[in-house]
């Protein structure tokens, strides 16, 4: 905006004004030429910091750290920070082994996780306990059997076995922190209303979506479902938090359900012709992102909704023709022979309190 107001620039300007209005000397060296060349470069620091007042004013994607700014100092809304994954593990060796609490284990690619609390073998020489990321992030969320290795191995444990650890989820990105402040001004949460309780809800580490329905169960009654970061079911850690934030925040009377979205897998296979020089891995990957994309269109159009009336929660539908437009715009598809969803050709229904999840997507 202000790229023409460099020091150099204004000082040249400065110094035209007083030849022409003053018919004073601008010679180089001389004492206007000396004057100048400060006031220029004053006014110019100003002018770069009015590039910031827009970004400061109208908020969006690209406004960086205003966003935190303006989302603290007029509506209270600070950015999340990330949170930890979680799994279970079970454990067999020598029967009375004691696992310490502290425990390290890792996986192949190095990402470290640590044992809850310890874990003592029974007579059957078995076990079972909870490991925690060493870090916050989405990296964190693995396979089941992923946590292979220890730092130090532990005399008497024959063999452990890793579920697959979720609820590991990123700081909140700038686009999704101002869509919260949007939302705020937008649908102002007031005495308790559906939107306070979504307010409550959002406020959490690594919940991403938060449906409320009122009255579920009869009058004073809230139903809650969270959907984490990652459009996925959050962890117990997650829910727990957002029913403890609840519970403090919410009015005398009443009664609040908060609980996890349940996972509906969503399995894509296709037969394609392609263009020449494409290749089927890139192919793949492209579609697997779009579907990603849809997905997650489906679970912000659902799970970011306030529902005053439970009969208004309807189950909602993941389109086949859509999954197909997806499948053809995709750069190398020419055609395609089939394609399947579930196994099937039809729209597939996803219930009211399901997320749907991208399983196994296959372009052969």
């Amino acid at each position: 905006m202000y790229e023409d107001k460099r020091p150099e620039a204004i000082k040249a300007e400065i110094l035209a004004a007083i030849r022409q209005s003053q018919g004073l000397s601008a010679m180089a060296g001389g004492f206007a030429d000396g004057v100048a060349g400060p006031v220029a470069e004053q006014l110019s620091e100003a002018y770069r910091a009015l590039e910031g007042v827009p970004s400061m004013l109208f908020v969006d994607e690209s406004s960086g750290g205003y966003i935190d700014l303006v989302g603290g100092q007029y509506y209270s809304i600070t950015r999340r920070e990330g949170t930890r994954a979680y799994c279970d593990i079970s454990f067999s060796g020598t029967p009375g082994l004691v696992i310490p609490q502290g425990t390290a284990f890792l996986t192949a690619g190095g990402l470290a996780y640590s044992l809850l609390a310890a874990v003592t073998l029974g007579e059957d020489g078995a076990g079972e306990g909870r490991l925690e990321a060493a870090e916050v992030g989405s990296a964190y969320n693995v396979e089941v059997g992923a946590i292979d290795r220890m730092y130090v191995n532990l005399t008497g444990l024959t063999d452990y076995q890793s579920e697959a650890a979720a609820g590991g989820t990123d700081a909140e990105s700038d686009a999704a922190l101002l869509a919260r402040i949007r939302e705020r001004v937008q649908r102002p949460p007031t005495s308790g209303n559906g939107y306070q309780y979504r307010q409550w809800a959002m406020e959490i580490p690594g919940v991403g979506n938060a449906k409320v329905v009122e009255l579920p169960g009869g009058p004073g009654t809230v139903g809650v479902t969270l959907v984490d970061s990652n459009d996925r079911a959050p962890s117990e850690e997650i829910v727990e938090a957002v029913e403890a934030h609840i519970e403090e925040e919410r009015p005398v009377g009443a009664a609040v359900t908060v609980a996890a979205a349940t996972e509906r897998e969503v399995t894509v296979a296709a037969q394609v012709s392609l263009t020449g020089g494409a290749g089927a891995g890139a192919v793949q990957d492209a579609f697997r992102a779009a579907l990603a994309g849809y997905l997650h269109t489906l679970i912000e159009g659902k799970y970011s909704m306030v529902y005053y009336d439970p009969a208004g929660d309807q189950p909602y539908t993941l389109l086949y023709n859509r999954v197909l437009a997806l499948l053809l715009n995709v750069d190398g598809v020419e055609n395609f022979a089939s394609l399947t969803v579930n196994g099937g050709t039809a729209d597939v229904t996803i219930q009211a309190g399901e997320i749907p999840v991208l399983g196994e997507v296959s372009v052969t």
